[in-house]
């Protein structure tokens, strides 16, 4: 045991300038402890009656500020812990808590005298170590993101326990820029590390669920993992992959559960948390960015079993969760406007083009119709196709009985919402999507994120003089663009990192209204509607989203259904206009995302 102590001490840069055989001479003064995972073994506001060394495992560094707690740095081996509160006696700034069971090498206070040759180098040793760190928190900041070490719970009925794994260990590397590294665990022939693709690597153990020498033997191997990965993924796979994944989950920091058809749903997605489920039949109460559902599961693992592709909406939701582990997800909000709502149409071609994801939509209004519809899969050119037939469909939504109070027939507009969406349901879409409305008895703003899209879309349009309230579970439901146009807090509800809204109801032009009464009633009401839902929409998405824009739409009225090429190339040029600006702030939030090598120092303790 003192070889080893000696052995271990002479990695640690403290004792750099101690001799080997100083080192045999200090090695018995040290002791050593271990921890279970979870354990805080230094206390903020307490004392350290230790230096520590690291010797196997890893720590997180976290400070309480006020109702905040904030992770300021992880810990490898040889790391230094507890130095500051040690020498100086000064009370710990921090918790040190241990995420994977560790071994600590350590220093008791009671054992400097015994010291007087070598105390002064080693205290030398310490006070560098000291300096050094101070350096870096000053260059560097403090607080540092969350290093995943992510574990996925591979439900009885998933489908796809292989070829998600993989294909998100691949996506997250790629769109991280970190190396990862996917770990298979349980009745899978154990292989090396091994390349999959770029920065993102894979390896196999064959281990069963066996208690301590489980533990033991996976957090040995973490500890050599984060030293050369960034992201870790442990996936266990096969009959007894529920038991390995509760015996080991309290070294990870992110959990994912794989639903398959017929497994029970887990409760609602939290922080570091998120659920995939099955589209085959879906039963997850709504969709979010951390709840979603994944389509071709069971064709996809086939296809990668065979060496071949996985499919392409397989490989969205993969994409998305990887976002999510990484805080990347992106969100679209898409403003009410009615005619003026076909920008967003040019909007979507634009983004798309650029290679920007989008993870989430939310929408309000005409911007819901749009946002339901490209959720669900529509394509921009088949948007585009249903925005030319409109007019002539449109003729037969207006009906002139004004004792009736709405100038639209609710029937002939249900009929063509079935059309595009048939009865499917808000749950079911391929992009998590909300949409807004307002409930009309109270005056507050209601989500919604269940029932069917025809209705949900029906809801948020329900203009006052144009549509009948919804009534709706207790509630009347009125068109969201009157109190929020742009809903841009709705993705930051679902979860999203960065936010883009659209706000499509334009300044109003100075132009003629028609006078002739009663047929300028509806203009007259769209346009006091739009006079103020284009300030109050920009107003409020600009306190939630990162960027908002309005497309230019000249004398183009919000009416105008049959001018839906020039609106929609009215969005197509705005968009273009603040692309750079909405590249730069997704880099930007890419560059606050860990660095490329795992922090190893810490605060002075």
């Amino acid at each position: 045991m003192r070889d080893d102590i000696q052995s271990f001490l002479a990695t640690s840069p403290v004792f750099q300038d101690v001799s080997p055989k100083q080192l045999v001479a200090i090695a018995p003064l040290f002791r050593t402890e271990r921890h279970r995972a979870g354990t805080v073994f230094l206390h903020q506001g307490g004392y350290s009656p230790a230096v520590y060394f690291l010797r196997s495992g890893r720590l997180v560094v976290r400070v309480q500020r006020g109702e905040w707690r904030e992770t300021v740095a992880y810990l490898q081996p040889p790391a230094m812990v507890g130095e500051l509160s040690f020498l100086t006696g000064r009370r710990c700034v921090a918790d040190v808590e241990v995420e994977v069971d560790a071994e600590l090498v350590f220093l008791p206070k009671e054992a400097l005298p015994k010291l007087p040759k070598q105390g002064d180098v080693i205290l030398r040793g310490l006070m560098r170590e000291i300096a050094g760190r101070l350096q870096e928190t000053v260059a560097l900041g403090a607080k540092v993101p969350e290093s995943p070490i992510a574990l996925f719970y591979n439900h009885p009925n998933w489908e796809a326990p292989l070829s998600f794994a993989s294909e998100l260990a691949c996506s997250l590397a790629r769109q991280t820029g970190r190396q990862t590294l996917l770990v298979n665990l349980g009745t899978v022939s154990p292989h090396e590390v091994r390349s999959l693709d770029g920065s993102a690597s894979a390896c196999s153990l064959a281990v069963s669920a066996g208690g301590e020498n489980l533990r033991a033997d996976v957090a040995e191997k973490l500890t050599a993992w984060k030293g050369s990965f960034e992201n870790v993924l442990l996936n266990p796979v096969g009959p007894q992959a529920a038991a390995i994944a509760e015996t080991i989950k309290e070294f990870t920091n992110f959990r994912g559960d794989l639903v398959g058809p017929g497994d029970p749903v887990p409760g609602e997605a939290g922080e570091a948390h998120f659920i995939v489920q099955s589209a085959l039949r879906p039963t997850l109460p709504f969709l979010t960015g951390r709840q979603q559902l994944v389509f071709d599961a069971a064709a996809s693992e086939f296809a990668y079993l065979s060496g071949r592709p996985v499919t392409s909406r397989f490989q969205r939701s993969v994409d998305s969760i990887a976002r999510c582990i990484a805080g990347l997800q992106v969100g679209l909000t898409l403003g009410a406007g009615a005619a003026w709502g076909w920008a967003h149409i040019g909007a979507l071609s634009v983004l798309e083009d650029a290679g920007l994801p989008i993870d989430c939509i939310s929408g309000s209004s005409m911007g819901s119709a749009i946002g339901a519809a490209r959720s669900v899969g529509f394509t921009v050119q088949e948007l585009k196709e249903i925005a030319d037939s409109w007019p002539w469909r449109s003729k037969r939504l207006f009906e002139w009985r004004f004792w009736r109070m709405c100038l639209l027939n609710e029937r002939v507009m249900l009929k063509a919402l079935h059309e595009y969406f048939g009865d499917r349901l808000v749950n079911q879409t391929g992009i998590p999507y909300w949409a807004n409305s307002v409930d009309i008895q109270t005056g507050r703003e209601y989500t919604i994120r269940t029932g069917t899209l025809v209705e949900c879309v029906r809801g948020s349009s329900a203009m006052p003089g144009l549509l009948p309230p919804l009534p709706r579970e207790g509630h009347l439901l009125v068109d969201g663009g009157i109190v929020d146009p742009v809903p841009a807090k709705l993705v930051r509800q679902m979860g999203c990192h960065f936010s883009i809204g659209i706000n499509a109801m334009a300044e109003i032009e100075s132009h003629k209204v028609k006078r002739r009464y009663p047929f300028n009633t509806f203009e007259i009401v769209t346009r006091c509607l739009f006079a103020v839902g284009h300030e109050i929409g920009q107003a409020r998405a600009e306190r939630t989203a990162d960027v908002v824009f309005t497309p230019d739409l000249g004398e183009i009225g919000g009416l105008d259904f049959s001018r839906s090429r020039e609106i929609i190339e009215c969005g197509r040029k705005a968009t273009e206009e603040h692309l750079p600006a909405i590249l730069a702030g997704y880099q930007r939030l890419k560059a606050r995302s860990p660095r490329e090598q795992p922090q190893v120092g810490s605060p002075e303790l």
